[in-house]
Parts: structure tokens; sequence; C-alpha cells
């Protein structure tokens, strides 16, 4: 059982990095890393967060976050928009680039997640799905 747990690990990473690969390219958004993939979808599933809650969602810290906000923005991925109530907040927003970028990584998964579905029998992906709910329950508690 190990060996196949490895080896399925693997092959979700791989495919991880190539999911990431099909949808910069797709959007026409080369060259971003892991973590700003990671920034850029934390800010589309918070909405407009700030950066303490970005930190928060992702579990790193405050500083990392500003260096990653800061090269985004530099880089027009997203904007930051200094809040009239409290100067010393700024919440986080995607640009259109940004949301080409989302909107490619969705589609992506959506393609990988048919992918699947047509490699199984209707029972095969009832369990699979219940297996994968569980997993997921159990990864966000770490």
């Amino acid at each position: 059982m190990e060996k196949i747990l490895l080896e399925f690990v693997n092959t979700l990473d791989s495919l991880f990095k190539k999911l990431q690969e099909e949808a910069g390219s797709r959007s026409g958004v080369l060259g971003l890393t892991i973590s700003q993939f990671q920034y850029i979808d934390a800010i589309y599933q918070l909405g407009e967060p700030t950066i303490t809650e970005i930190a928060t969602y992702l579990g790193i810290t405050k500083a990392s976050v500003t260096a990653g906000i800061n090269n985004l923005s530099k880089r027009g991925y997203i904007t930051k928009t200094q809040s009239p109530q409290d100067k010393r907040v700024f919440r986080v927003s995607l640009t259109q680039t940004g949301m080409r970028l989302i909107n490619a990584k969705y589609q992506a998964l959506k393609e990988y997640g048919e992918f699947i579905s047509a490699a199984l029998t209707q029972e095969e992906a009832r369990q699979f799905q219940s297996i994968i709910t569980k997993l997921v329950k159990v990864f966000k508690q770490t």
C-alpha cells in the first residue's frame, strides 16, 4: 500500500505542476512560482482580503504575504486598495490578468475532473468521491 500511495502522491504532484503550466500557458501568464499561484488563488477564494486574512488562510507569516503581494502587484496580477476607514489596512484584489489565470486554472481543473470521471465506473466514481471528501477534511485539519 505504501508504494502505491507514494506513486499516487508523486503523480498528483506532477499533475499539479502541469496544471499550473497549462493555466499559465492558456492565460498568457507564464513564470509564476507555486507560492504566487497560491496567493492568487487565496485572493480569489477570499474575495478582497487583507494581508492578514491571506496569511491566516495560507498559514504563513504576514511578512511573506506582503513580499509576495508586492511582487504580484508590480507584475500586474493584483491591486492593493487602501481602506478609507483605516489607512493601515489594504484590501487586495485580482486584476484582469489575475482573473484570466484563475479562469484558466479552473478550466484545466474541470478537464482533469472529466478525465478522472471518464476512467471510472459510476460505482468507482461514487467511492472515489467519498474517499476524496474524507481526505480533504483530514488535510484541512493539518
